[in-house]
């Protein structure tokens, strides 16, 4: 997939911003490993104002968590990985969660040095990159 296919996949639906890369807020990040869209603005909310979700991420994946004052976020730390292309995964960048779907791996990656956390989504990842990781798909039907 493309940059700008990514993007759209996975971060523009649901986005405040619009629908695709021509929102007029669209903002490239690239890192030269991965990449995401800098405007990205969760806008779906479920049953409350308080409980935003990421349309295009499946469940597991698709919760923001909330900022350091206990308020949710409106926006993710989402990186997308070209097919060949992932994070480095270290004691110090550790796979938490895990799901192949799709052919996309999603990983929720945890930096316990600096508490920082990320989606990851892999264009043609798999479990082999990520052994240590709980494989969600053996517990989604618990995940609201």
């Amino acid at each position: 997939m493309t940059t700008q296919e990514l993007i759209e996949e996975f971060q523009c639906p649901g986005c405040t911003c619009g629908m695709n890369i021509e929102c007029g807020a669209y903002n490239l990040e690239d890192e030269g490993w991965h990449v995401c869209c800098e405007g990205h603005v969760l806008g779906t909310f479920i049953g409350a104002p308080n409980n935003a979700i990421a349309l295009g991420l499946p469940k597991g994946f698709h919760k923001p968590g909330s900022d350091q004052d206990g308020k949710i976020k409106i926006k993710m730390d989402i990186r997308l990985w070209k097919a060949e292309t992932h994070p480095k995964w270290n004691k110090f960048n550790i796979p938490i969660w895990a799901m192949e779907k799709d052919g996309f791996l999603f990983v929720r990656t945890y930096a316990p040095r600096i508490n920082k956390g990320w989606v990851d989504v892999i264009e043609g990842g798999n479990f082999d990159l990520v052994p240590g990781a709980m494989n969600v798909a053996e517990f989604l039907d618990e995940i609201d």
